[in-house]
């Protein structure tokens, strides 16, 4: 079942239908219409107030906080009961995390440690999954983290621009159906070691497992996994060398 199907299907009205997409199910009708205001009058605040009243209000609504939130203007939050940010977490400007039900019960989350920076236009988004960014995890702008079972990205790993973690993609063999309303081909999540550096425009895809002190080279498409300490670069990715070795290439 497609993401508008789950979500038009039925017969609720559109106030439970928006409400179950950006508020969710774990929380009161009170702190729906507290997030409204909030989404109202201080999401698109610019200058300082913006930014103080974005950082005091928000941890009202989260699951956790550890306090000190950097919050930039434009930031869009989908049902934050399902989302902990730990302490001097920055969201860049117009950056989005974003848990989405999947119609089944839902027990996943999205979880950004202490000191985690999200770049600008940057998107998390949790399909019923869970994704956790360990402490001081630096995501740059315009990347995509995205999952239906679990991404977990340890401490101290760069991400560059434009990179995409996580896509699944969708079983193509009925040929009776649309791809869009067949089932996705899930392979167990993300998992990327601790201390690592993700090129520019490169993409990780579901079930790779990448060891700590790796580097990817720009542009690479990952679909295999890489083990401590590799450089990897190309399409599909290689690993050319180790680090701390010298280069033969």
């Amino acid at each position: 079942m497609s993401a508008q199907q789950r979500h038009f299907g039925g017969d609720r009205s559109r106030l439970e239908l928006y409400r179950d997409l950006v508020y969710g199910d774990t929380g009161s009708l009170p702190g729906f219409l507290g997030f409204e205001l909030y989404s109202l009058f201080l999401t698109g605040l610019g200058g300082a107030l913006g930014f103080a009243g974005r950082g005091l209000a928000l941890p009202r609504f989260l699951r956790s906080s550890g306090g000190a939130l950097n919050i930039g203007r434009g930031v869009t939050i989908r049902q934050p009961g399902r989302v902990s940010l730990g302490r001097k977490v920055i969201l860049d400007d117009y950056s989005v995390i974003d848990y989405r039900s999947t119609g089944k019960e839902s027990v996943g989350g999205i979880t950004l440690d202490d000191h985690v920076l999200v770049g600008r236009n940057s998107l998390i988004v949790a399909k019923g999954g869970t994704i956790h960014l360990k402490r001081a995890v630096n995501i740059s702008s315009c990347c995509r983290i995205a999952t239906q079972s679990s991404v977990e990205i340890d401490e101290s790993v760069l991400i560059a621009a434009y990179v995409y973690i996580g896509p699944g993609n969708h079983q193509i063999d009925d040929l009776s159906r649309p791809i869009i309303e067949q089932e996705m081909d899930v392979r167990g999540g993300v998992k990327i070691g601790a201390n690592s550096w993700i090129g520019a425009h490169s993409t990780i895809l579901d079930g790779v497992r990448i060891g700590r002190d790796v580097i990817i080279g720009a542009h690479s498409l990952v679909r295999d996994d890489i083990p401590d300490r590799a450089i990897a670069v190309g399409t599909p990715a290689r690993v050319i060398r180790y680090r701390g070795e010298t280069s033969n290439v």
